[in-house]
């Protein structure tokens, strides 16, 4: 039988309710709310921390506010309207007074303390609160209540409690003892790559997170087979749940493809899950009750849908009690658009021609640089996460990207040095591929595509550096600008007679005074070394320029990325005359029946504000096309769309942008 989620019209909503919100519950009235939104999905809490239902178990504390409608009041309800109600539990703490009952299960700081947040008691993954006790609240809850779906909230090693304090690796018995039994060694003390116990320490929070996702799914399988369990990615199977979200203290810029990004590496990696990123309503945990910009909330579900994913909107409290509605109008809009064309969504693989590497590991600020650059270049791409880049297949690209990645295993770079014999690509940056799964180092990277000989020494600080283009072959936006500024890390190595070392690096001189502000040093270490191996080439850069552009944003950095891209890799992204704010997503019916390609505008984001965006005139797109095809309809406007055809090129006018497009495409 087909799992009940797979193709299924996915729009979800989470209230995440208060313990007060169960006090004046009514089903009728909670189910109305979602049903004027079109949801088809529910996230609704219910056990762990607090049990939202009258529970037999001593251990389970259990809401004091259960005075209106109940749970499975709420459950009928939703099911009679054709909603499906996943099951929010969260088993990362418990009250204090069933801490003082087993203050064995308790998480523990180095410095021997607990952590009490509000009276809650953060509980360790080790523990036999978490390993044990929770299944049989796992196990109430799914065989007294028919729910559809389960989802756990803050799971695997939590150091941080909802202020932002740090508390540092659990020094638990559990822990103390599991780690010691693996490795015979002590906990480290401190999070430190450096540190090959602590190395050891990453590993075992892999080992041991998945023999407890084991044991959960196998658990629930056994009872419930017909749920949908959430992030459980091990089983590729249930639904992938993400959260675009904000924080007051987070490190700037925002990111503005929040959740283009969550949804890409679900939808490329994970293709037989459900991708469902939700737009968080709230600023951060301390404001939950005021919501972010609505243009930013609508931004968020027009990208989701652009990249193959669900829609999905999370609030606190209830739909009618929440106190800032100021979002609702354009998340029922992005809703009501999604159920109107549910049909057209179903079942659409990616049509990306490049791929960009990513996974737990990654340096994040170099993959978002690129993930920028493919973007506002309109490079259709796929992001593959390292944990199933073995499973799919890589036919379909002209192009690997490792931003920097620097865990890969040897299988992984046997891999992408087999397809890049066979004649694919490989771009590779700064320290990919240096270490190995486990993270310890390497001397030379495994890449043998590459043409790397020997590894001199990564310099961490090159501020004042540049790139000298004395040689612009394949760079056609620098004809008037002969430099490329340098920051961050560069990689000095020795390279395979075979490989051609382009641009010259201008070392660290004098920045002031004015007087002294020139060089007089050009060196002939190169700003990227391409090498033909097989019938493919390597395409490697020693420094990390989609770091440099996800900070500053120069286009000095964007020019040199693209027409690395386009000149030197020799990639095509669409063409036409689309401004770099439009993200373009292609997609395909698995049944061919049409295709979807999705302009997105993010002009909106302005600093560190989102606004409406402005609306855009006069568009044109071109992409390949084997042929002429027989209708080309808008979606928003349910118009037709001017088209030519010539030379295996399809040109589609659009003569406006609001937020989104989405072009139905028939062969």
């Amino acid at each position: 039988m087909t799992d009940w989620w797979v193709d299924y019209p996915w729009r979800m909503i989470q209230t995440n309710l208060r313990e007060i919100d169960m006090v004046d519950m009514d089903a009728e009235r909670y189910v109305a709310e979602l049903q004027a939104f079109k949801a088809t999905v529910v996230l609704f809490n219910s056990a762990g921390i607090i049990a939202s239902y009258p529970t037999k178990l001593p251990f389970h504390y259990q809401s004091p506010y259960l005075q209106g409608d109940s749970l499975q009041d709420v459950i009928e309800a939703c099911h009679r309207a054709g909603i499906r109600l996943l099951a929010r539990t969260d088993f990362s703490k418990v009250r204090r007074p069933i801490f003082e009952m087993h203050p064995e299960w308790a998480y523990i700081s180095p410095q021997g303390e607990i952590v009490d947040y509000n009276g809650d008691i953060h509980v360790c993954i080790n523990g036999d609160y978490q390993q044990h006790y929770a299944l049989e609240i796992i196990r109430e809850l799914i065989t007294t209540h028919d729910v559809d779906g389960i989802f756990f909230n803050m799971g695997g090693y939590q150091v941080r409690d909802y202020s932002g304090n740090y508390y540092g690796i659990c020094h638990c018995p559990h822990c103390q003892e599991r780690f010691a039994a693996m490795y015979g060694l002590a906990l480290p003390a401190a999070e430190d790559m450096a540190d090959p116990v602590y190395r050891k320490y990453v590993e075992f929070k892999k080992r041991t997170l998945r023999e407890h996702h084991e044991r959960v799914y196998r658990f629930i399988q056994e009872l419930r087979p017909d749920l949908c369990i959430a992030n459980h990615l091990e089983f590729r199977r249930g639904v992938v749940r993400q959260e675009s979200n904000t924080a007051i203290e987070r490190p700037l810029p925002h990111w503005q493809y929040s959740a283009s990004d969550n949804t890409k590496w679900v939808t490329s990696s994970y293709p037989s899950m459900v991708a469902s990123n939700t737009t968080v309503d709230f600023i951060d945990f301390p404001y939950r009750h005021v919501a972010v910009s609505p243009h930013q909330q609508k931004l968020r579900l027009a990208q989701a849908l652009a990249n193959g994913g669900a829609v999905d909107y999370y609030l606190i409290g209830r739909l009618d009690n929440h106190e800032d509605r100021s979002g609702y109008a354009g998340i029922r809009e992005m809703f009501h658009y999604h159920a109107a064309h549910e049909d057209d969504y179903v079942g659409l693989t990616s049509k990306a021609t490049v791929a960009l590497l990513n996974g737990p590991e990654a340096n994040q600020a170099e993959f978002r640089g690129w993930f920028r650059v493919l973007a506002e270049g309109h490079y259709c791409f796929d992001t593959l996460m390292v944990d199933t880049a073995l499973e799919l297949p890589w036919d379909k690209y002209r192009a690997i990207i490792l931003p920097d990645y620097q865990p890969v295993s040897n299988a992984l770079a046997q891999a992408l040095d087999a397809y890049c014999a066979k004649g694919g690509t490989v771009i590779a940056v700064s320290r990919a591929a240096m270490r190995d799964e486990a993270y310890e180092p390497r001397e030379v990277p495994a890449l043998t595509c590459l043409g790397i000989e020997r590894v001199q020494a990564v310099r961490p600080h090159m501020r004042g550096t540049y790139l000298k283009l004395d040689d612009k072959t394949g760079l056609s936006r620098f004809d008037d600008t002969d430099l490329v500024f340098v920051d961050g890390n560069y990689v000095y190595a020795d390279y395979v007679a075979s490989a051609e070392g382009r641009m010259r690096l201008v070392p660290t001189h004098p920045w002031g005074p004015p007087e002294r502000c020139y060089y007089t040093t050009v060196t002939d270490h190169p700003g990227v070394v391409i090498n033909r191996y097989g019938a493919g080439r390597a395409i490697y850069v020693p420094w990390e320029p989609g770091a440099l552009y996800y900070r500053q944003g120069y286009t000095n950095t964007l020019d040199y990325c693209l027409d690395l891209l386009e000149g030197v890799a020799e990639l095509e992204p669409l063409g036409g005359n689309l401004p770099p704010m439009v993200e373009a997503t292609l997609f395909e019916r698995r049944d061919g029946a049409h295709q979807l390609l999705h302009l997105v505008n993010g002009s909106g984001h302005f600093g560190v504000s989102f606004f409406a965006p402005v609306v855009m005139s006069d568009l044109t797109v071109v992409m390949p096309c084997a042929a002429a095809p027989r209708s080309v309809t808008s979606l928003v406007t349910g118009a037709p769309c001017a088209t030519t055809f010539a030379e295996g090129r399809l040109t589609v006018h659009v003569p406006s942008l609001e937020l989104f497009e989405a072009l139905k495409i028939v062969p």
